[in-house]
């Protein structure tokens, strides 16, 4: 008797408005909370990855033509590390204003104070501090003539980077005397460098194509 009395009573109507304003500010407290963790990884998606499409063989085999590609934006230059695949930005630069972009995807091959010179399609790096030329393991590298492949020896002087296309005979890159004229006695540098195209990235390709683009 005395628990229907209760029901039946404005404390009971008010203790259960209340319930039902506290799950009503649940709800919508669930709500923003998602809401602003998507913005928020949206936002931290947005600084950190963009989209970059290859344009040309230059990357063969690695990466096709026409190839859209997952790049992390590189804002320190000290991120950069040696075989790492590249996106410069060239567009400031007057040998390439006939380009097709303003962008190159290259391989990052030295880094400053290196020396770094090829023969017979064997690139050799003696690396900042050390005196000796070793041979560079290229697994990735592919030549339609090998023997005919090879550049003279370059230095990269502070703040500089030398990088090559994975397709040697067939790539405007980091080889001035070969592809620009002997004129041009500068390296680009390494804050040319916007983005890093993740080895997962290229892994995974095929699947953040799908998702993504």
């Amino acid at each position: 008797m005395q628990d229907r009395e209760l029901r039946d009573s404005e404390l009971y109507e008010s203790r259960f408005q209340f319930k039902e304003r506290r799950s009503t500010h649940r709800f919508y407290l669930i709500i923003l909370t998602v809401i602003f963790a998507l913005l928020t990884l949206r936002m931290y998606w947005t600084k950190t990855f963009g989209g970059v499409e290859v344009d040309g063989s230059s990357m063969c085999n690695t990466l096709q033509d026409g190839e859209k590609l997952l790049m992390k934006y590189v804002d320190d230059a000290d991120d950069l590390d040696y075989g790492d695949i590249i996106v410069v930005y060239v567009g400031d630069y007057e040998e390439c204003k006939g380009m097709k972009s303003d962008f190159l995807i290259k391989r990052l091959i030295a880094k400053e104070g290196d020396r770094v010179r090829c023969t017979d399609g064997q690139v050799e790096i003696c690396y900042y501090g050390t005196g000796t030329f070793v041979p560079l393991d290229e697994p990735y590298a592919y030549y339609e003539n090998i023997e005919d492949y090879d550049f003279e020896e370059y230095f990269v002087d502070v703040g500089e980077i030398f990088f090559l296309g994975d397709n040697r005979n067939n790539s405007c890159d980091s080889r001035y005397k070969e592809t620009y004229g002997s004129h041009l006695t500068k390296l680009y540098k390494a804050d040319d460098v916007v983005g890093i195209v993740p080895e997962w990235a290229i892994k995974y390709r095929k699947w953040i194509k799908k998702i993504l683009f």
